[in-house]
């Protein structure tokens, strides 16, 4: 299984809440095995496959929740 890391950051991240609930849609997508949200400095990495998925799947499950994203990197 090949795996990419996309690490985004989350305009206005802040509640306990916000961070299960990204957590939550991201961990929905099929393809995506690991996330890690810190709030603090409003990041989120996304581990997943891109044989499964592709990170405009990952990107697409946090704006129709309404989360406003900007990508920093894929690695």
């Amino acid at each position: 299984m090949a795996s990419e890391h996309l690490i985004l950051r989350i305009e206005g991240l802040q509640s306990e809440r916000e961070k299960a609930e990204i957590k939550r849609f991201l961990e929905a997508v099929e393809g995506v095995t690991w996330t890690c949200v810190d709030g603090e400095a409003g990041t989120v990495v996304v581990l997943y496959d891109p044989e499964v998925t592709s990170q405009d799947n990952v990107l697409g499950a946090l704006v129709e929740a309404g989360y406003e994203v900007r990508r920093f990197f894929t690695v």
